[in-house]
């Protein structure tokens, strides 16, 4: 079988030659709109202040709403002696004890790894 004597379909050529025209036409365009390794870099740290503060602004609501539903429970059931416990109230208040404490635990641990500008805690919140 001689490979030789195989004739190229019109078809792949018109891709190869579109596929090239495509890359000499668009190429200086794609060069110049890529983004730096820094730049990317720089983008992240901004949006993970955002994500930071969100996550901490979601610690002190669930913290504090936990808290509420445990004092709650436990109250509940110090009415209704002998048919519950208070270990569902106890549990929710320590949920929401580790749940306030998720916003300074993750102001200091970025400030250990990316810097001190990038501390999530009360002070840059505005609560205290």
């Amino acid at each position: 079988m001689n490979y030789m004597s195989k004739t190229i379909s019109p078809w792949r050529v018109a891709a190869v030659a579109i596929g090239c025209s495509a890359v000499w036409l668009f190429g200086p365009e794609l060069a110049q709109a890529a983004v730096t390794f820094g730049e990317m870099g720089e983008n992240v740290s901004e949006n993970a202040k955002g994500v930071a503060k969100g996550v901490t602004y979601a610690g002190y609501a669930a913290g504090a709403t936990m808290g509420v539903l445990g004092f709650v429970e436990m109250y509940k059931s110090s009415k209704s002696q002998g048919q519950s416990t208070y270990t569902g109230g106890i549990v929710k208040i320590l949920v929401g004890a580790l749940a306030l404490g998720l916003g300074e635990f993750l102001g200091s641990g970025s400030a250990s790894i990316f810097g001190s500008d990038q501390t999530t805690g009360l002070g840059e919140l505005g609560i205290q």
